[in-house]
């Protein structure tokens, strides 16, 4: 990724794509289901936390078939603690709550801010974002399981309002996206770096002109980047070390790191949708799948490659790798 990117990149939609794109039916696919989906997570199990609408279900990571639906009033998931003991939810009265995933028993319900509480490598920590009573700003909250204890970042970004966290793998960093004011009407959108042990603001990694939302925001397996994807389409790459930045030159609707060699790219506003598999090291396509234009992430257990585009898709990413081929004419899709 670092040699690639001392180079400027030609715009994806100018290039000759002649990659491993397989037919259809893709003989990597080992199962799909059925419509609906908007939201998955994956369980240190291999199992696929997945939901649509206010349901959350269990899906087997080898065949995607149901296992159990968790009652109400459980709504939404959020998160899965490292350890795979605790979950991270929505429960009745929009109460963000910890939910133990075997019994399915709300274990606490710790805030009503409208934030996806995220865990910290301690299994115990909840990271969210809470506006402040009275006064308008919005900092990071912590809630421990453990001690019950509650804690507030002791300084904000002024005049910006934050949004859902995430948290590095490695427990270092939690980056938001934000709207920054400088008027009633008028804005920018920031994208924002803090440091996850003490909350304290570190840096404005972006600012952008007008009020565009951060659809989402990914950290690589290893901590070493960190995405955000801003709408309309772009998506914004970091290192969290040097702070250097890299700009996706094309159309994304979702992204997500498979491993910290490989993110995947999805457009959904092309026809067909196509969803890019990009070696990092090279910043080349390795393997394009049709159809599917969402996000995508690896399932470390099973080592297959979980995608969201509606349906739920599993891959088998061993296979993927060991039958993918990359033309050297291939640009990468990155800029400086």
């Amino acid at each position: 990724m670092k040699r690639a990117f001392l180079f400027l990149a030609v715009a994806m939609l100018y290039c000759n794509f002649s990659l491993a794109q397989e037919p259809d039916p893709d003989p990597n696919l080992l199962w799909k289901t059925e419509n609906g989906y908007d939201r998955f997570l994956v369980h240190p199990n291999g199992n696929i936390l997945a939901g649509k609408g206010f349901t959350e279900v269990e899906l087997d990571g080898n065949t995607g078939e149901i296992i159990r639906e968790f009652p109400h009033p459980i709504a939404v998931f959020y998160d899965v603690s490292p350890d795979g003991k605790y979950i991270s939810g929505l429960a009745d009265s929009n109460r963000r709550c910890v939910i133990d995933y075997d019994s399915e028993e709300i274990l606490e319900k710790f805030t009503t801010s409208n934030s996806s509480p995220k865990f910290m490598p301690d299994n115990k920590t909840l990271i969210y974002s809470l506006e402040e009573p009275g006064s308008g700003a919005f900092k990071l909250a912590s809630f421990n399981m453990e001690t019950n204890q509650h804690s507030l970042s002791p300084n904000n970004f002024e005049n910006t309002q934050i949004g859902n966290p995430s948290i590095s793998p490695d427990g270092r960093f939690v980056a938001t996206g934000g709207w920054y004011y400088r008027t009633n009407n008028e804005g920018d959108t920031h994208l924002l770096l803090w440091d996850a042990q003490t909350l304290e603001p570190i840096r404005v990694l972006g600012e952008f002109e007008n009020f565009n939302e951060v659809r989402s925001i990914k950290f690589s397996p290893d901590s070493r980047l960190v995405g955000f994807g801003v709408y309309p389409d772009d998506l914004n790459i970091y290192e969290t070390e040097n702070l250097s930045h890299f700009k996706y030159d094309g159309s994304i609707y979702g992204f997500g790191f498979v491993t910290s060699d490989f993110i995947a790219i999805g457009n959904g506003k092309i026809d067909p949708p196509e969803l890019n598999l990009v070696k990092l090291e090279t910043d080349q396509i390795i393997y394009s799948i049709n159809n599917s234009g969402g996000s995508a992430l690896h399932n470390k257990d099973n080592n297959t490659m979980i995608v969201i585009y509606g349906h739920l898709y599993c891959y088998d990413f061993e296979k993927i790798l060991s039958g993918a081929s990359i033309k050297t004419e291939i640009q990468n899709p990155f800029t400086v």
